[in-house]
């Protein structure tokens, strides 16, 4: 009967003990202004960096993956920077990664660069 209630305890404790691991794990984690953060959208197969340098000013790095065509990108760095902001207003500069209409046929082995933006979140007054 001593050995049944010890191995229910130690299972309980090890049980609790996993799911707060798990909730530590999954909480938010710190951003450290300045540094490139890496992350993966999965339903739009691209992974993608974003700098914060403070509240409302950020660069945006997506990176394709699978020849993703380049309307995917651009759509996709609208979007993302959308949720970012919470709101329209936003102001978007690319940097680089822009490519022509007739770029795929002009240099099709070429290597562009990943699609970067800064992006300036609308701030109330």
């Amino acid at each position: 009967m001593l050995n049944f209630t010890l191995k229910s305890a130690l299972h309980s404790i090890v049980f609790l003990l996993c799911i707060s691991l798990l909730a530590a794990c999954a909480g938010p984690s710190q951003v450290v202004l300045g540094q490139a953060q890496s992350e993966w959208d999965f339903d739009h197969k691209l992974q993608f960096k974003r700098t914060q340098f403070d509240d409302s000013h950020y660069q945006l790095e997506v990176i394709p993956n699978n020849k993703v065509s380049f309307e995917r990108l651009s759509a996709f760095l609208l979007r993302r920077s959308y949720l970012i902001c919470g709101s329209y207003g936003y102001k978007l500069e690319l940097i680089k990664g822009v490519e022509s209409f007739d770029f795929p046929r002009a240099s099709p082995n070429l290597i562009m660069p990943n699609l970067t933006a800064k992006l300036e979140c609308a701030t109330t007054k």
